[in-house]
Protein backbone atom coordinates (compact mmCIF):
# COMPACT_ATOMS: atom_id res chain seq x y z
CA UNK A 1 0.00 0.00 0.00
CA UNK A 2 1.51 3.33 -1.00
CA UNK A 3 2.64 5.75 1.67
CA UNK A 4 1.37 9.29 1.73
CA UNK A 5 4.08 11.84 1.02
CA UNK A 6 5.59 13.32 4.16
CA UNK A 7 8.96 14.29 5.52
CA UNK A 8 10.63 12.43 8.41
CA UNK A 9 10.25 15.49 10.61
CA UNK A 10 6.62 16.01 9.63
CA UNK A 11 5.35 15.43 13.15
CA UNK A 12 3.11 17.37 15.46
CA UNK A 13 2.67 17.26 19.21
CA UNK A 14 -0.19 17.67 21.65
CA UNK A 15 0.00 18.29 25.36
CA UNK A 16 -1.53 16.07 27.99
CA UNK A 17 -3.40 17.59 30.94
CA UNK A 18 -0.15 17.20 32.91
CA UNK A 19 1.71 19.27 30.32
CA UNK A 20 3.74 16.40 28.82
CA UNK A 21 4.12 16.50 25.06
CA UNK A 22 2.43 13.62 23.22
CA UNK A 23 4.10 12.69 19.92
CA UNK A 24 1.78 12.41 16.94
CA UNK A 25 2.02 12.37 13.15
CA UNK A 26 0.68 15.12 10.90
CA UNK A 27 -2.35 13.80 9.05
CA UNK A 28 -2.16 16.29 6.17
CA UNK A 29 -1.40 14.79 2.76
CA UNK A 30 -2.79 11.34 3.57
CA UNK A 31 -5.76 9.93 1.65
CA UNK A 32 -5.73 6.39 3.11
CA UNK A 33 -6.52 6.30 6.81
CA UNK A 34 -5.15 2.76 7.26
CA UNK A 35 -1.77 3.87 5.86
CA UNK A 36 -1.83 6.81 8.25
CA UNK A 37 -2.67 4.58 11.23
CA UNK A 38 0.10 2.16 10.32
CA UNK A 39 2.70 4.92 10.13
CA UNK A 40 1.43 6.53 13.33
CA UNK A 41 1.82 3.22 15.17
CA UNK A 42 5.30 2.62 13.72
CA UNK A 43 6.35 6.14 14.74
CA UNK A 44 5.08 5.70 18.31
CA UNK A 45 6.75 2.28 18.63
CA UNK A 46 10.08 3.81 17.59
CA UNK A 47 9.81 6.86 19.83
CA UNK A 48 8.21 5.40 22.96
CA UNK A 49 9.44 2.27 24.71
CA UNK A 50 6.65 -0.18 25.45
CA UNK A 51 4.04 1.47 23.21
CA UNK A 52 1.49 -1.14 22.03
CA UNK A 53 -1.94 -1.65 20.53
CA UNK A 54 -3.21 -1.97 24.09
CA UNK A 55 -1.74 1.43 24.93
CA UNK A 56 -3.57 2.99 21.98
CA UNK A 57 -6.86 1.40 23.03
CA UNK A 58 -6.44 2.73 26.54
CA UNK A 59 -5.74 6.27 25.26
CA UNK A 60 -8.69 6.13 22.86
CA UNK A 61 -11.10 4.59 25.36
CA UNK A 62 -11.62 1.22 23.63
CA UNK A 63 -12.21 -1.91 25.71
CA UNK A 64 -10.68 -4.23 23.10
CA UNK A 65 -6.85 -4.17 23.17
CA UNK A 66 -6.41 -4.92 19.46
CA UNK A 67 -8.87 -2.44 17.88
CA UNK A 68 -6.10 -0.51 16.13
CA UNK A 69 -4.52 -3.69 14.77
CA UNK A 70 -7.83 -4.91 13.31
CA UNK A 71 -8.41 -1.58 11.56
CA UNK A 72 -4.87 -1.33 10.18
CA UNK A 73 -5.08 -4.85 8.70
CA UNK A 74 -8.49 -4.16 7.16
CA UNK A 75 -10.36 -6.66 9.32
CA UNK A 76 -12.52 -3.87 10.73
CA UNK A 77 -13.69 -0.44 9.60
CA UNK A 78 -14.04 2.59 11.83
CA UNK A 79 -17.65 3.20 12.82
CA UNK A 80 -19.08 6.70 12.80
CA UNK A 81 -19.20 6.84 16.60
CA UNK A 82 -15.59 5.62 16.91
CA UNK A 83 -13.97 8.30 14.74
CA UNK A 84 -13.70 10.76 17.64
CA UNK A 85 -12.16 8.05 19.84
CA UNK A 86 -9.53 7.32 17.19
CA UNK A 87 -8.76 11.03 16.87
CA UNK A 88 -8.26 11.14 20.64
CA UNK A 89 -5.92 8.14 20.57
CA UNK A 90 -3.99 9.74 17.71
CA UNK A 91 -3.69 13.05 19.61
CA UNK A 92 -5.46 14.89 16.79
CA UNK A 93 -7.41 18.05 17.55
CA UNK A 94 -9.16 20.83 15.65
CA UNK A 95 -8.60 20.88 11.87
CA UNK A 96 -6.42 17.75 11.94
CA UNK A 97 -9.16 15.80 13.75
CA UNK A 98 -11.68 17.07 11.17
CA UNK A 99 -9.29 16.01 8.37
CA UNK A 100 -8.97 12.52 9.84
CA UNK A 101 -12.77 12.24 10.11
CA UNK A 102 -13.26 13.28 6.47
CA UNK A 103 -10.55 10.86 5.33
CA UNK A 104 -12.19 7.93 7.13
CA UNK A 105 -15.58 8.80 5.66
CA UNK A 106 -14.09 9.19 2.18
CA UNK A 107 -12.40 5.78 2.32
CA UNK A 108 -15.55 4.07 3.56
CA UNK A 109 -18.07 5.90 1.33
CA UNK A 110 -20.01 3.64 -1.04
CA UNK A 111 -20.53 6.05 -3.95
CA UNK A 112 -18.01 8.08 -5.96
CA UNK A 113 -20.17 11.17 -5.44
CA UNK A 114 -19.70 10.88 -1.68
CA UNK A 115 -15.99 10.06 -2.05
CA UNK A 116 -15.44 13.19 -4.13
CA UNK A 117 -17.38 15.33 -1.63
CA UNK A 118 -15.17 14.15 1.24
CA UNK A 119 -12.04 14.61 -0.89
CA UNK A 120 -13.02 18.24 -1.45
CA UNK A 121 -13.33 18.54 2.33
CA UNK A 122 -9.76 17.24 2.66
CA UNK A 123 -8.59 19.88 0.20
CA UNK A 124 -10.40 22.60 2.14
CA UNK A 125 -8.92 21.47 5.47
CA UNK A 126 -5.35 21.12 4.19
CA UNK A 127 -3.03 24.08 4.85
CA UNK A 128 -1.91 25.83 1.66
CA UNK A 129 1.68 24.66 2.10
CA UNK A 130 0.58 21.01 2.08
CA UNK A 131 -1.94 21.15 -0.80
CA UNK A 132 0.40 19.54 -3.33
CA UNK A 133 0.76 16.46 -1.10
CA UNK A 134 -2.89 15.61 -1.79
CA UNK A 135 -2.33 15.46 -5.54
CA UNK A 136 -5.77 16.98 -6.01
CA UNK A 137 -4.74 18.32 -9.44
CA UNK A 138 -4.15 14.77 -10.66
CA UNK A 139 -7.66 13.76 -9.56
CA UNK A 140 -9.10 16.81 -11.32
CA UNK A 141 -7.05 16.07 -14.46
CA UNK A 142 -8.87 12.78 -15.00
CA UNK A 143 -12.26 14.19 -14.01
CA UNK A 144 -12.87 15.91 -17.36
CA UNK A 145 -12.14 14.60 -20.84
CA UNK A 146 -10.87 18.01 -22.01
CA UNK A 147 -7.70 17.95 -19.89
CA UNK A 148 -6.05 14.77 -21.30
CA UNK A 149 -7.23 15.57 -24.85
CA UNK A 150 -5.82 19.10 -24.69
CA UNK A 151 -2.57 17.79 -23.18
CA UNK A 152 -2.17 15.55 -26.24
CA UNK A 153 -3.14 18.35 -28.64
CA UNK A 154 -0.16 20.49 -27.65
CA UNK A 155 2.05 17.86 -29.32
CA UNK A 156 0.50 18.50 -32.75
CA UNK A 157 2.99 20.33 -35.02
CA UNK A 158 0.39 22.94 -36.03
CA UNK A 159 -0.93 23.49 -32.49
CA UNK A 160 -1.87 27.07 -31.65
CA UNK A 161 -2.21 28.33 -28.11
CA UNK A 162 -5.46 29.99 -29.13
CA UNK A 163 -8.68 28.94 -27.31
CA UNK A 164 -10.79 29.82 -30.36
CA UNK A 165 -8.63 27.70 -32.69
CA UNK A 166 -8.62 24.82 -30.18
CA UNK A 167 -12.40 24.97 -29.71
CA UNK A 168 -12.92 24.71 -33.48
CA UNK A 169 -10.58 21.70 -33.63
CA UNK A 170 -12.56 20.00 -30.84
CA UNK A 171 -15.62 19.76 -33.11
CA UNK A 172 -17.66 21.98 -30.83
CA UNK A 173 -17.35 19.72 -27.80
CA UNK A 174 -15.88 22.53 -25.67
CA UNK A 175 -16.47 26.28 -25.63
CA UNK A 176 -13.74 28.92 -25.93
CA UNK A 177 -14.16 29.74 -22.23
CA UNK A 178 -13.81 26.05 -21.25
CA UNK A 179 -10.67 25.69 -23.37
CA UNK A 180 -9.15 28.83 -21.85
CA UNK A 181 -9.82 27.59 -18.33
CA UNK A 182 -8.40 24.16 -19.20
CA UNK A 183 -5.19 25.66 -20.55
CA UNK A 184 -4.74 27.66 -17.35
CA UNK A 185 -5.32 24.53 -15.25
CA UNK A 186 -2.83 22.43 -17.24
CA UNK A 187 -0.15 25.12 -16.95
CA UNK A 188 -0.75 25.79 -13.25
CA UNK A 189 -0.77 22.06 -12.46
CA UNK A 190 2.43 21.37 -14.40
CA UNK A 191 0.77 19.01 -16.89
CA UNK A 192 2.10 21.19 -19.73
CA UNK A 193 4.93 23.69 -19.71
CA UNK A 194 6.29 26.38 -21.98
CA UNK A 195 9.49 25.64 -23.91
CA UNK A 196 10.85 27.75 -26.78
CA UNK A 197 7.64 29.77 -26.99
CA UNK A 198 5.34 26.75 -27.28
CA UNK A 199 3.58 24.35 -24.94
CA UNK A 200 4.85 20.80 -24.40
CA UNK A 201 3.35 17.97 -22.32
CA UNK A 202 5.13 16.89 -19.15
CA UNK A 203 4.98 13.52 -17.40
CA UNK A 204 4.17 14.05 -13.74
CA UNK A 205 1.07 12.00 -12.91
CA UNK A 206 1.41 10.97 -9.25
CA UNK A 207 -1.29 9.73 -6.90
CA UNK A 208 -1.04 9.64 -3.13
CA UNK A 209 -2.97 6.36 -2.82
CA UNK A 210 -4.68 3.58 -4.75
CA UNK A 211 -7.95 5.01 -3.40
CA UNK A 212 -7.49 8.28 -5.30
CA UNK A 213 -6.16 6.57 -8.41
CA UNK A 214 -9.27 4.35 -8.58
CA UNK A 215 -11.61 7.29 -8.08
CA UNK A 216 -9.85 9.36 -10.74
CA UNK A 217 -9.80 6.53 -13.28
CA UNK A 218 -13.50 5.78 -12.79
CA UNK A 219 -14.27 9.46 -13.35
CA UNK A 220 -12.08 9.41 -16.46
CA UNK A 221 -13.97 6.50 -17.99
CA UNK A 222 -17.31 8.19 -17.29
CA UNK A 223 -16.08 11.24 -19.17
CA UNK A 224 -14.87 9.13 -22.09
CA UNK A 225 -18.28 7.44 -22.34
CA UNK A 226 -19.95 10.85 -22.47
CA UNK A 227 -17.50 11.95 -25.17
CA UNK A 228 -18.30 8.80 -27.16
CA UNK A 229 -22.02 9.63 -26.94
CA UNK A 230 -21.30 13.14 -28.23
CA UNK A 231 -19.34 11.73 -31.19
CA UNK A 232 -22.09 9.22 -31.98
CA UNK A 233 -24.61 12.02 -32.29
CA UNK A 234 -22.45 14.65 -33.99
CA UNK A 235 -19.88 12.95 -36.23
CA UNK A 236 -20.45 11.42 -39.63
CA UNK A 237 -19.97 7.65 -39.95
CA UNK A 238 -16.89 8.27 -42.09
CA UNK A 239 -15.20 9.91 -39.09
CA UNK A 240 -15.96 7.31 -36.46
CA UNK A 241 -16.00 3.55 -36.00
CA UNK A 242 -18.39 1.98 -33.53
CA UNK A 243 -18.85 -1.74 -33.22
CA UNK A 244 -20.06 -4.31 -30.78
CA UNK A 245 -19.86 -8.06 -30.45
CA UNK A 246 -21.86 -10.21 -28.07
CA UNK A 247 -20.30 -13.57 -27.25
CA UNK A 248 -21.05 -16.49 -24.97
CA UNK A 249 -18.16 -17.84 -22.90
CA UNK A 250 -17.48 -19.88 -19.77
CA UNK A 251 -16.87 -17.58 -16.80
CA UNK A 252 -13.41 -19.13 -16.41
CA UNK A 253 -12.46 -17.46 -19.73
CA UNK A 254 -12.94 -13.93 -18.36
CA UNK A 255 -9.26 -13.37 -17.39
CA UNK A 256 -8.16 -14.48 -20.88
CA UNK A 257 -10.73 -12.15 -22.49
CA UNK A 258 -9.46 -9.20 -20.43
CA UNK A 259 -5.87 -10.02 -21.38
CA UNK A 260 -6.77 -10.07 -25.09
CA UNK A 261 -8.27 -6.58 -24.77
CA UNK A 262 -5.19 -5.32 -22.91
CA UNK A 263 -2.92 -6.84 -25.56
CA UNK A 264 -4.95 -5.10 -28.27
CA UNK A 265 -4.49 -1.75 -26.47
CA UNK A 266 -0.73 -2.33 -26.18
CA UNK A 267 -0.44 -3.23 -29.86
CA UNK A 268 -2.52 -0.20 -30.83
CA UNK A 269 -0.33 2.12 -28.77
CA UNK A 270 2.87 0.68 -30.26
CA UNK A 271 1.45 1.08 -33.78
CA UNK A 272 0.42 4.68 -33.05
CA UNK A 273 3.88 5.61 -31.75
CA UNK A 274 5.52 4.06 -34.82
CA UNK A 275 3.08 5.75 -37.22
CA UNK A 276 3.67 9.15 -35.62
CA UNK A 277 7.43 8.69 -36.08
CA UNK A 278 6.92 7.89 -39.75
CA UNK A 279 4.41 10.60 -40.58
CA UNK A 280 3.41 14.03 -39.28
CA UNK A 281 0.61 13.79 -36.65
CA UNK A 282 -2.48 15.80 -37.56
CA UNK A 283 -5.21 14.97 -35.06
CA UNK A 284 -5.93 13.47 -31.62
CA UNK A 285 -8.06 10.31 -31.57
CA UNK A 286 -9.80 8.73 -28.61
CA UNK A 287 -10.10 4.92 -28.73
CA UNK A 288 -12.45 3.32 -26.20
CA UNK A 289 -12.84 -0.41 -25.68
CA UNK A 290 -15.60 -1.52 -23.32
CA UNK A 291 -16.30 -5.06 -22.16
CA UNK A 292 -18.76 -6.12 -19.47
CA UNK A 293 -21.16 -8.96 -18.67
CA UNK A 294 -24.82 -8.46 -19.56
CA UNK A 295 -26.02 -11.57 -17.69
CA UNK A 296 -25.37 -13.01 -14.25
CA UNK A 297 -25.95 -16.37 -12.60
CA UNK A 298 -29.19 -16.68 -10.67
CA UNK A 299 -29.42 -19.19 -7.86
CA UNK A 300 -32.63 -21.21 -7.71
Amino acid sequence: MPRAPHKPGDKAAARSPEGRRKPTLSVYGYTDYRAYLRQFYEMRKESERGYSYRAFSKAAGFSSPNTLHLVITGERNIGATAIAQFAKGLNLEGPMAAYFSAMVQMNQAKSDVDKEAFFRMLQHLTPQAKRRDLHGDEVTYLSHWLYPVLREMVNLPDFREDPYWISRRLVGAASVAEVSAALSFLLAGGFVERKDDRLVATDNMVFSSDEMRSLAIRNYHRQMLELAKHALENLDMSEREYGAVTVILPEAALPALKERIKQFRRELHTWAVHTTQEARPEAVFQVNVQMHPVTRKVNG
